[in-house]
């Protein structure tokens, strides 16, 4: 049986926690000594108790839980009277005072670390209170918006079987159309929840996104085929340089990152009659990408929290089934997952513009 992803997590969380006290302390250590020899040994018996209790603070800051903070306290008072306390090193605790100094030491290492980690402690758990909320607004956000296609389907499908024979051709065929419209959007919808889940199922940090080196213009055809498939009515305009653009990505998530921002475009751009997709290069250091439109835009304040998890417009209606907010939330995670950053501004002749910008070189850690 192999061991679970749980495990090796949990086995490399226990050997960085403790590499990092190991280096802190030697540091610290290899520091007192080459104090010691600018300063002299009686001058640097006045820090080197301090410069140990520091590293227990960084060892606290920097490693999970009390453990490692508690040993890198008691390490440190051995450290002192082995290496910094006559008879050099030798332990000695029978100096006179020597052990309430030790004590004292000790404890004020063991209240550093004990108050460090509540502090990180509280912090985390402020985080997941701040998760746990954007989940439930993204839960609240999304009832209505699976709730009302799925009635529409109900209502189309009772239609076509109670009164099927007295409709005409035309009539089914676009019940037919409305309920494929909505089963493709619920299809989406699910798809940009799954995605959600990918990304933001670590804890502490988003799903590691598998990026290759990618052809923006491959990527942007492929984009702008299959929203033509689905919108054969709505007009995509594409620009890219003439040089070959070459950028590191997960190209599907691209891809549904472009999708979502052309289907936002046609749905909630009213009365557009355009939509330009661009990409170009900002020198070596990225590639950005632009969804814009010539519609009515966005209003401003509902503009500063367009990319959130519950953004909504006001260009959704009160009995609109198709949420903004959701889709540009999803493209904004699957954004910084890649390392990048987007945002969205109104167009001064009219319009909304979608930028997103990608690291054209991948990072050392593979991020």
């Amino acid at each position: 049986m192999k061991p679970s992803r749980a495990v090796f997590q949990r086995i490399r969380r226990v050997s960085r926690n403790l590499f990092l006290t190991t280096i802190l302390l030697f540091a610290t250590m290899a520091l007192c000594l080459l104090l010691t020899q600018i300063d002299g040994v009686e001058k640097s018996n006045d820090y080197v108790p301090m410069l140990f209790v520091l590293s227990v603070l960084l060892v606290s800051r920097f490693t999970d839980g009390y453990f490692y903070g508690v040993a890198a306290s008691f390490a440190g008072v051995l450290l002192v009277n082995y290496v910094f306390t006559y008879p050099y090193f030798a332990f000695n605790f029978s100096l006179p005072g020597y052990p309430i100094a030790i004590l004292c030491m000790l404890t004020v290492s063991v209240l550093t670390c004990t108050l460090t980690t509540t502090i990180k402690h509280q912090e985390q758990a402020r985080r997941e209170a701040d998760r746990e909320m954007v989940r439930s607004n993204l839960l609240r956000a999304i009832s209505h918006d699976l709730r009302t296609p799925l009635t529409s389907i109900l209502g189309a499908n009772s239609v076509l079987m109670e009164n099927g024979d007295s409709l005409s051709v035309e009539q089914k065929r676009k019940l037919h159309q409305e309920i494929d419209s909505d089963a493709q959007w619920l299809i989406r919808m699910v798809e940009n929840l799954l995605t959600i889940t990918r990304i933001r199922q670590d804890r502490d940090c988003a799903a590691k996104i598998e990026k290759t080196p990618e052809i923006v213009e491959e990527v942007l055809a492929e984009a702008v085929t299959k929203h033509c498939k689905r919108f054969p009515d709505s007009p995509v305009k594409v620009h890219v340089p003439e040089e070959m653009l070459i950028c590191p990505m997960d190209a599907m998530l691209i891809e549904q990152v472009l999708i979502n921002l052309l289907e936002n475009a046609v749905t909630h751009a009213k009365h557009a009659t355009e939509i330009l997709v661009s990409a170009e290069k900002e020198g070596d250091a990225a590639v950005t990408f632009t969804v814009s439109d010539n519609g009515c835009g966005v209003e401003p304040e509902a503009l500063a929290h367009l990319l959130e998890d519950h953004g909504r417009t006001s260009a959704q209606t009160s009995d609109s089934k198709r949420n903004m907010g959701i889709g540009l939330s999803v493209c904004n995670a699957i954004i910084r997952a890649h390392g990048g950053s987007m945002h969205a501004e109104n167009r001064d002749g009219g319009g909304l513009s979608v930028h997103f910008r990608l690291p054209a070189k991948e990072s050392e850690d593979g991020e």
